[in-house]
């Protein structure tokens, strides 16, 4: 049995490889371990959180965005029929804007771009829809006003929101 349940322990990406080549190497090994955290978004973010703690920040930022897109079908194609926006996605909103910033302290080049910018679309349509059916949106454009503070460098359209 591994460390976590029957679940595979987290794998190791070695730290010291380049930014570009790190990022590559977490999103391989995200890639080889998806497969055991389907279901609901909290248990695909506990592949987010798995790796957070065993500092795979990398691998843990491609989990975590995988959640929100899951959160992202189900109250936008699913038209919340399953579930509805709760103060419960905090920790996945959370866990994406806190792996991103540990993953850019330790590799400052990796190019992040193209997982924020999916990751900004989901969070602006998710606060859309919240609108649209007199949920409060707060928490998810909260989380694009982080997102825009910890990765300022990261070319969106118009990240912030109030």
């Amino acid at each position: 049995m591994g460390l976590f349940g029957n679940r595979k322990s987290p794998s190791v990406v070695d730290p010291e490889l380049p930014d570009d080549q790190w990022l590559r190497a977490s999103r391989e090994a995200y890639e080889r371990a998806i497969e055991q955290y389907y279901g609901s978004p909290e248990a695909m973010a506990n592949g987010g959180e798995e790796n957070y703690s065993a500092d795979q920040f990398g691998i843990a930022m491609f989990f975590y965005a995988k959640s929100i897109d899951m959160l992202h079908t189900a109250y936008g194609f699913a038209q919340m029929a399953q579930r509805q926006p709760s103060p419960v996605d905090l920790g996945i909103v959370d866990g994406f804007v806190n792996s991103l910033g540990a993953a850019l302290a330790s590799h400052p080049e990796a190019p992040v771009d193209e997982c924020v910018r999916e990751v900004t679309h989901r969070l602006r349509s998710i606060s859309t829809e919240c609108d649209r059916v007199g949920l409060p949106s707060a928490l998810y454009r909260r989380a694009l006003n982080r997102l825009a503070e910890t990765a300022p460098n990261v070319k969106t359209d118009d990240i912030l929101w109030t």
